[in-house]
């Protein structure tokens, strides 16, 4: 029997499994450079054939049969493995329900394969609304220490239960610290390390997508701002655009640097992503 592959490149990295695989195959491949898409499949359990090609290229989709044979030939921790078989969920899923099932489940899978407490930690802080805004309104000039008044200040319903445990995550992660009976702010910004930024980032970025959704219709007009621009670009104009955004998000983050006597916490989303394909 052939040895399994074993590799650097683990599915938790990956929020695509043919990203994945592409990864997979580019390993090996640099310590042999005759290895091709046809051994790499072959090793995986198939004849000789151009399966694993399509299936990286997105030709053919990869089946519940046909991962249960490329799993006997991987060599990978029992959490890395389930979070291959979720990610392969989240990508063909056919719903909504689908794929918010199958991304909690890469979500777990990922936290268990994540060695350091302290990534682990930094993985729970982008996955639920709340630790962000918290950590904001304690670095804002009204604060007030006490669980009871953030629980009335947030226009979204918490129980003191769950304000407690967000300050504990935050206090784990040395984002704040407790000081004469107030919270403080330890930092200017928060980073994620590379390992756990992508997936905790996902997370992040559906949550207040649907709190968006929400503001649209149950915040006043006069205390939000929604538009939209539906465009057609060439790939030079998309990358453009993209750099002023990132340009624009740091001037929105100097100017609220700058913003001495806070008075509420607010979120910006900006979106900019296709509807078409080339």
């Amino acid at each position: 029997m052939k040895p399994k592959i074993k590799a650097n490149v683990r599915p938790s990295q990956y929020l695509d499994y043919r990203l994945y695989f592409e990864g997979l195959f580019k390993e090996l491949k640099s310590s042999k450079e005759s290895y091709s898409y046809q051994t790499f499949a072959e090793e995986l359990g198939f004849s000789a054939s151009s399966i694993m090609h399509q299936i990286v290229k997105a030709y053919r989709p990869l089946t519940d049969k046909s991962l249960r044979r490329i799993l006997k030939h991987l060599d990978l921790p029992a959490a890395e493995r389930k979070y291959l078989i979720y990610l392969i969920a989240f990508c063909n899923a056919k719903n909504s329900g689908e794929k918010e099932a199958a991304f909690e489940g890469m979500k777990e899978s990922a936290a268990r394969s994540i060695p350091e407490e302290m990534e682990k930690y930094q993985l729970q802080y982008f996955s639920h609304w709340l630790h962000p805004v918290i950590w904001e309104m304690i670095g804002c000039s009204y604060f007030i220490s006490d669980v009871n008044w953030i629980v009335e200040r947030l226009r979204i319903k918490v129980t003191p239960e769950e304000v407690l445990e967000s300050l504990s995550l935050l206090e784990s992660l040395g984002l704040i610290r407790l000081e004469d009976g107030k919270w403080q702010q330890t930092q200017d910004r928060v980073v994620t390390p590379p390992r756990v930024k992508g997936l905790s980032l996902v997370s992040y970025h559906l949550n207040m997508l649907d709190h968006a959704k929400l503001a649209l219709t149950d915040v006043k007009g006069s205390q939000r701002d929604f538009s939209s621009s539906t465009v057609s670009l060439s790939e030079e104009s998309f990358e453009k655009l993209r750099g002023m955004i990132h340009d624009f998000q740091v001037a929105l983050l100097d100017e609220a640097n700058r913003s001495t006597k806070t008075e509420k916490v607010y979120q910006i989303n900006i979106q900019l992503f296709p509807f078409t394909r080339n």
